[in-house]
């Protein structure tokens, strides 16, 4: 028999699992910051710091907007340009060596901008930092959902603290680099920030409910679909230059991937089983990250010891989520992913 929903904690305990598992899933299992840079004080507290306001951000605004899991998507790719574009500015900087090792410093750059990281990390931090962490809490309690955790001044708090963490991020950086982004860049960011922002307060992306729909397939489908899509997404990006050739292929690949990806979650809607399939999905994409973390780990490189260990643990923490704290419940209105 599974076990009955588990009670809500207070909104502070609730935050406080939103800021870790919001900063720890993204970073800690693509090894973004390896196990022993989570032992420096300042990193820790800027991960937790930006990460963990932009989720609640992305959240409470979806909620208030009634923006559903489209918005919560547009917001989380307006996060994303606001991390990587105004924060570590990896989105326009050709000199960072995670840039694929530097290829794509070069592949899809125009305008001061890394167009094809940017367009990869933008989809990352949408679904992965924040539209994941986000249903895996909700998952474990579904009482929360559709419920706000902070009142207006709080939110506006939240903004503030987003504001300044970006601004740190973005001071420590330029103190550590010799490029320098230019002001045309920066204020391209703030726009299409903007754009993304007015996007999900418009509901525009719930014009994907018209998409063609049909028979949802089988559960293992979705674990799947999961994996390969995170899966063939780093070919595609990473590997622009060897699967892609030039740009316009890597993008039209890429935005491919993205529509198969939305159209595969698009049958979840209004059936029975849908809440495990869109559970079997997210479980998919962190498995995915589980193996390359496992494989980085043991690559021998010393500055990601501990590694290894990363992925199995989140894959344990969705097991113990899909099997202790995932019984079957009907879909709540508003709830159900991208609508």
């Amino acid at each position: 028999m599974a076990a009955p929903p588990a009670p809500l904690p207070s909104n502070r305990r609730l935050i406080l699992y939103f800021v870790l598992l919001a900063a720890l899933l993204p970073e800690a299992i693509t090894g973004s910051t390896p196990p022993l840079a989570w032992l420096n004080p300042v990193q820790a507290l800027l991960n937790l710091w930006l990460y963990g306001t932009g989720v609640i951000v992305v959240r409470e605004l979806s909620l208030r907007w009634k923006a559903g899991w489209a918005g919560i998507l547009l917001l989380g790719a307006a996060y994303g340009i606001v991390e990587e574009g105004l924060a570590v500015t990896t989105f326009f900087d050709p000199t960072l060596p995670q840039l694929a090792g530097g290829a794509l410093a070069w592949y899809g750059r125009l305008g001061g901008v890394n167009w094809v990281w940017t367009v990869w990390l933008t989809i990352f931090h949408a679904i992965f930092s924040m539209a994941i962490p986000i249903f895996l809490i909700e998952w474990h309690y579904p009482a929360l959902r559709g419920r706000s955790l902070l009142s207006k001044r709080g939110l506006a708090a939240t903004v503030i603290l987003l504001g300044l963490a970006t601004l740190t991020i973005n001071a420590l950086v330029n103190a550590m680099v010799a490029y320098r982004v230019g002001l045309p860049e920066y204020v391209g960011a703030l726009g299409a920030i903007a754009l993304f922002v007015y996007l999900a307060r418009r509901g525009v992306g719930r014009v994907w409910l018209r998409l063609p729909t049909g028979r949802m397939p089988p559960r293992w489908a979705y674990a799947v679909g999961g994996y390969a899509f995170f899966g063939l997404s780093f070919l595609v990006y990473a590997g622009g230059p060897t699967f892609g050739g030039v740009p316009a292929v890597t993008y039209l690949e890429g935005g491919l991937l993205l529509l198969l990806a939305i159209l595969l979650l698009r049958r979840t809607v209004g059936q029975a089983d849908a809440e495990r399939a869109r559970f079997a999905f997210v479980a998919g994409s962190i498995a995915f990250f589980a193996t390359f973390s496992v494989l980085v780990g043991l690559s021998g490189n010393p500055a990601y010891f501990g590694l290894w260990a990363v992925g199995p643990f989140f894959v344990l923490y969705v097991t113990w989520l899909y099997r202790e704290k995932g019984p079957e419940r009907p879909v709540i209105p508003g709830s159900a992913l991208l609508t």
